[in-house]
């Protein structure tokens, strides 16, 4: 392979977690008509929080007798709070009219509730319940921390197209290297989260979003994903000096980024789809296939 196009391919690599290449070359479709009426479903906590202190900043660390009590209850808050601000965002989009938030929570209360995830039965017939053509469910899959099964090809994928590139463009020259190395080496703490310095923090965020269909035919029909890491100075410099260095202040802020990132891109993908012979929807949005490695939007 040539040395030019080892660099076109590794910068690609390198550039393509920042832009989010699966919504390049994506032209705005035009809005639903009529407009489909949207149920947003739970969001669940699924990244694993060891502590309560990971995710909130106490003046006193809880006692040990109540940590798991605390935790829980963080969860919960979170979980709710997920829910609804996906349902303030996709409300926003052209052509969607969602549920509101409250009567989604009362006839949430009807149905059973799972360990876990909900899971399509139970997301269905919430749908049935509240008469919409589509229900939308998510999955915090990161808070806090990036989990560490994506450290290794994530994190090496990441850095490594960096380095190859610039390798191959200054001739491996120990100086850029040596440079390059140390200019990456934040990224391990970045990735593991717990950072905040000279007004940025990093508190990373990986929300997953899917959509199942109601209306015609019922079944899965779309997914997104989205991966905040920093939030900027500027963003919270809306916050008091005391507020902003709070990890629940810093960890709302991206969760709010991400689910309002997956709300647009659900205003211009997520449509009915038409039904196979077998009754199901005929098309399904799949995730990209560099989300496996942690390398989504």
């Amino acid at each position: 392979m040539r040395p030019s196009l080892f660099i076109a391919i590794s910068i690609g690599l390198f550039l393509c977690p920042i832009a989010g290449c699966t919504h390049l070359n994506k032209h705005p479709s035009e809005p639903p008509n009529p407009p489909l009426k949207i149920a947003v479903g739970p969001v669940t906590m699924m990244a694993p929080i060891s502590k309560s202190t990971t995710i909130h900043s106490f003046d006193e660390t809880p006692p040990s007798e109540i940590e798991p009590t605390v935790r829980a209850q963080l969860i919960e808050e979170v979980e709710i709070k997920a829910q609804r601000i996906l349902t303030e965002h996709l409300a926003l989009q052209p052509g969607f009219e969602v549920v509101p938030f409250d009567e989604i929570r009362r006839l949430q209360a009807d149905i059973e509730r799972p360990q876990g995830k909900w899971d399509e039965e139970r997301l269905r017939q919430l749908g049935r319940q509240a008469k919409t053509d589509l229900v939308v469910s998510g999955q915090i899959l990161d808070f806090g921390a990036v989990q560490k099964k994506y450290w290794v090809t994530g994190l090496v994928l990441h850095s490594g197209a960096g380095l190859l590139a610039l390798g191959f463009a200054t001739g491996w020259n120990p100086a850029a290297i040596g440079a390059y190395v140390a200019y990456e080496l934040p990224d391990v703490f970045i990735w593991g989260g717990g950072a905040y310095m000279l007004g940025w923090a990093f508190r990373p965020v990986r929300i997953e979003v899917q959509a199942i269909q109601i209306t015609h035919c019922e079944g899965d029909i779309w997914v997104d994903q989205e991966l905040k890491i920093t939030v900027p100075r500027k963003t919270l410099a809306a916050f008091s000096a005391e507020d902003r260095k709070r990890k629940e202040v810093q960890l709302g802020v991206n969760l709010d980024r991400a689910l309002e990132d997956v709300s647009a891109h659900a205003g211009e993908e997520l449509r009915l789809q038409e039904c196979t012979p077998e009754g199901r929807p005929a098309k399904r949005k799949t995730l990209p296939f560099l989300t496996l490695f942690g390398l989504g939007h």
